[in-house]
C-alpha cells in the first residue's frame, strides 16, 4: 500500500527528491536555513503573522546552526585524522567550542596559514551569537515547547523578537560558518589530492 503522506504524485514539479545526494546533510543545513530565511522574508514583507511565525522561525535557524557545526565537526576530525563523526547532542555552545578546538589544531597541525582566513573577530562574532542564542534557547526546546521539562515557561523574560534584526544576525552567523567550512573543505581536498598522488 502507498504511503499517503510520503510517496509521489501525478504533479511532479512538487515531488521532492530526497536523499539523493552522497552526503545529505548538506541537503538538511541549506533546507533549514532556506525555509527560516523564506518564512522571516514573509514576516518582514507583509508586517503579518509575526507572533507565530517567530517559533518556527527560531528553531529552523537552530537546527540550522547545529547541523552546520556538527558538518565542520565531521570534515575537522576527518582532516586530522580523529574519525569521521560527530557529538549527538543538541547543545550549540558545546558543538561550536568543539569546532574551535579542532580548528586551533588544524592551524597547529595541518596549515598554519588557516589563521589568516579565520580571524578573531570571525571567533568574536560567532562566540556573540552562539551565546545570546544559548541565553535563551539552551537544549533546542524553547521555540518548540511552551514549557520546559519541569512545567516551567520556557520564554520567560523574553517578550519581543524582531524578526529582522534576527534574520540580519543569521546572515552575519552563516557568513562565518561557511567560511570556516570552506576552509576546512579546502584543506580536505587537498588532503584527497594528497592521497591519490602520494598515497595514504
Amino acid at each position: 500500500m502507498t504511503n499517503s503522506l510520503f510517496s509521489s504524485g501525478e504533479d511532479s514539479q512538487s515531488n521532492a527528491c530526497v536523499s539523493w545526494s552522497h552526503d545529505s546533510i548538506g541537503l538538511y543545513i541549506d533546507g533549514y536555513r532556506k525555509a527560516a530565511d523564506d518564512l522571516a522574508h514573509k514576516v518582514v514583507e507583509s508586517a503579518r503573522d509575526q507572533d507565530i511565525l517567530v517559533y518556527p522561525i527560531v528553531f529552523l535557524y537552530r537546527q540550522y546552526i547545529e547541523l552546520q557545526l556538527k558538518r565542520i565537526i565531521r570534515e575537522s576530525k576527518i582532516l586530522l585524522y580523529e574519525g569521521n563523526d560527530f557529538p549527538q547532542h543538541h547543545r550549540i555552545r558545546d558543538l561550536w567550542n568543539d569546532a574551535k578546538e579542532l580548528m586551533r589544531n588544524i592551524i597547529k597541525k595541518v596549515d598554519s596559514s588557516a589563521k589568516d582566513y579565520i580571524t578573531k573577530k570571525d571567533v568574536d562574532l560567532i562566540n556573540k551569537i552562539i551565546s545570546d542564542f544559548v541565553e535563551v534557547d539552551p537544549d533546542s526546546f524553547s521555540f518548540r515547547y511552551p514549557k520546559d521539562k519541569d512545567g516551567n515557561n520556557n520564554l520567560d523574560g523574553v517578550t519581543h523578537i524582531n524578526i529582522r534584526n534576527l534574520h540580519d544576525q543569521m546572515d552575519l552567523l552563516t557568513e562565518q560558518l561557511e567560511k570556516y567550512d570552506l576552509v576546512v573543505g579546502v584543506l580536505r581536498d587537498w588532503q584527497s589530492d594528497m592521497h591519490a598522488t602520494y598515497g595514504p
